[in-house]
């Protein structure tokens, strides 16, 4: 069987993005990252997946979402796109687009975000910050199905991190961003094992 293709949606550096791409290539006969798509021309991201041989597609964000979301389509279905992971995509994708990709793949919900929290605490931006200044005993990573909420869709994985004493802000974001990286990865070998069905594009 043709290996599971994936899409990352990103809008910033791509730290996350690069780790799922880095992953992939041990997964080569299972899983691609058939392409990165950005909505920012300047984003970070775009270099990293050059240098990585991974296309790039830039669809610049406006202000009418309805046909910027329509061009995005068009480049998932051109490219038969099973998955679409989010890595610091930061646009909310709308119903109708929820709708027609899960129309691709069998009805199936195949969009995922990752988030630097233990949801449902602290939504939204500046999760790590918000934490750490109300100096909460953990915090941690999350996975999930994305719906038309801001991170309120069905939560798949997620891993603790505990906030040690005399931490630093930075200490205290690096080390959850060393979690993102790690759970990322570990989701894209669950589906690439079939541990998380797929439903392949029609």
């Amino acid at each position: 069987m043709n290996p599971i293709k994936v899409a990352i949606f990103a809008s910033g550096r791509g730290l996350n993005a690069m780790a799922l791409i880095q992953k992939a290539q041990t997964l080569t006969e299972k899983v691609r990252i058939c392409l990165v798509l950005t909505d920012q021309p300047e984003a970070g991201i775009i270099a990293k997946s050059q240098d990585r041989n991974v296309p790039v597609h830039i669809i610049a964000k406006t202000s009418d979402k309805v046909h910027h979301e329509k061009q995005i389509l068009e480049v998932i279905r051109q490219n038969k796109i099973d998955w679409i992971f989010l890595a610091g995509y930061m646009r909310l994708l709308s119903a109708d687009f929820l709708m027609s990709f899960s129309g691709f793949v069998q009805g199936a919900s195949q969009i995922v975000n990752i988030h630097p929290s233990l949801l449902p605490a602290y939504p939204g931006v500046n999760s790590i910050e918000r934490a750490y200044s109300e100096k909460v005993e953990k915090s941690g990573v999350t996975i999930h199905l994305v719906d038309q909420g801001v991170d309120t869709g069905a939560i798949l994985l997620q891993e603790e991190v505990i906030l040690q004493p005399h931490e630093s802000l930075i200490e205290f974001e690096n080390r959850i961003h060393e979690v993102e990286h790690s759970l990322y990865g570990r989701f894209l070998y669950q589906v690439s094992s079939g541990e998380r069905s797929t439903c392949r594009f029609l």
